[in-house]
């Protein structure tokens, strides 16, 4: 038998050409495919995110974005309904699935009474804690002022309850500050 020598381009460099190119192109699709979805996808998420809005103040016609400095650390936005129905405030709680787990929103009238409030996203634990999300929660909720005199929490999932509660004390107190601004 005759052994035949390799040579280093064939056995090194060619291969390591062949798979440079491939990434080359992957990487140029993935590039490409994501310029294409990406402006679909926002105005998706923004369609997702007024719908949300609208849903916990239904009387509003649209939303101003406010810039408001010093609002609570878990107050990421505060939303004006352009008809003055109210305001909206976009809350990220820990929660007791961790840091930042609890996205709520809620819906503030004019009068300072909450219109709804929503659980957009959390990390709580299914069966229990997760019952923050149902309609005997949350519906409790609906004409209380900043007192929140009657709210009760949850038996067996009082943590997450608690954050909840506390999440909606600091959008009251995101809606004087806003007030105040006026």
């Amino acid at each position: 038998m005759t052994k035949t020598k390799s040579s280093v381009v064939s056995d090194f460099v060619l291969p390591i050409g062949v798979l440079l190119l491939i990434c080359i192109v992957a990487s140029a699709l993935l590039a490409y495919t994501n310029s294409i979805t990406a402006p679909i996808i926002a105005a998706s998420e923004e369609e997702a995110a007024r719908q949300a809005r609208i849903a916990v103040l239904p009387e509003a016609d649209d939303f101003e974005l406010l810039e408001v400095d010093g609002l609570p650390e878990t107050v990421t936005q505060v939303y004006r309904a352009t008809n003055d129905a109210g305001y909206v405030f976009m809350i990220t709680s820990d929660g007791y699935g961790g840091r930042g787990t609890l996205n709520l929103i809620c819906g503030i009238d004019e009068e300072g009474h909450i219109t709804d409030t929503q659980v957009l996203s959390h990390s709580e634990t299914v069966g229990l804690g997760a019952r923050i999300t149902g309609d005997d929660f949350r519906g409790q909720f609906v004409g209380k002022d900043a007192s929140l005199e009657g709210v009760d929490t949850i038996g067996g999932a009082t943590i997450s309850s608690n954050y909840y509660i506390n999440a909606i004390r600091d959008a009251f107190t995101a809606y004087d500050m806003v007030k105040e601004g006026q």
